[in-house]
């Protein structure tokens, strides 16, 4: 099997894990390790006051036990999963929509994601997405608490 297409796989099953809707308990620690140690969560458009990066897979852990909390029923749709010439990117395009827990509104948006994989893990993802549609669904007090939260079960502190 080619680095392409055992990369790929890892693609295809990080994706695959999420068709029921966000895993919980053993399920959502087993899914975690999906990604390196060292991997980053990047959202470069991410608006104040949503972290731009999640570095660290332990970060990111913190950060999708909120996510995850916050979006119980995320639905992920149309996903299309582009490979490129380099073995280790790809290229997605999806949708995701949620009802946001803390305030029962319609999370609904448009994604188009880089998703590296190095060595059987996923290192990087990068997700633009529309940041308007985040604020009106989450608000900010909802995400001053979660980048709050993520940070506490980090043993870290929220720059103010």
């Amino acid at each position: 099997m080619s680095t392409q297409a055992e990369n790929r796989s890892v693609v295809d099953g990080f994706w695959s894990d999420l068709d029921g809707g966000p895993p919980t308990g053993a399920a959502l620690e087993t899914w975690k390790k999906w990604f390196a140690d060292d991997a980053v969560w990047e959202m470069p458009f991410a608006p104040e006051p949503l972290a731009k990066a999640v570095p660290g897979g332990a970060l990111i852990g913190h950060f999708v036990d909120w996510f995850f909390a916050s979006v119980p029923d995320l639905a992920i749709g149309s996903l299309v999963v582009h490979d490129t010439t380099d073995p280790e990117l790809f290229v997605l395009e999806l949708q995701g929509k949620a009802t946001v827990a803390q305030n029962g509104k319609i999370y609904a948006n448009t994604y188009c994601t880089h998703m590296r994989v190095r060595d059987g893990k996923v290192v990087l993802i990068r997700e633009y997405f529309d940041p308007t549609v985040v604020v009106e669904a989450f608000g900010v007090e909802v995400i001053a608490e979660g980048m709050a939260t993520v940070m506490a079960a980090a043993g870290l502190e929220v720059a103010k």
